[in-house]
């Protein structure tokens, strides 16, 4: 069933849980780095 030759992005979509935990990190590292930039953007008070 897992051919070698397909390319990760084929294999990715074929499972539900590889996709689920991909969206999951996906989402969560994009906050952090939207939170980031969020915070690093406040100006300084003073």
């Amino acid at each position: 069933m897992s051919d070698p030759n397909r390319p990760w992005q084929i294999q990715l979509f074929d499972s539900i849980w590889l996709l689920a935990g991909a969206a999951i990190v996906f989402f969560v590292l994009s906050y952090i780095v939207w939170g980031l930039v969020d915070i690093l953007t406040i100006p300084t008070g003073g």
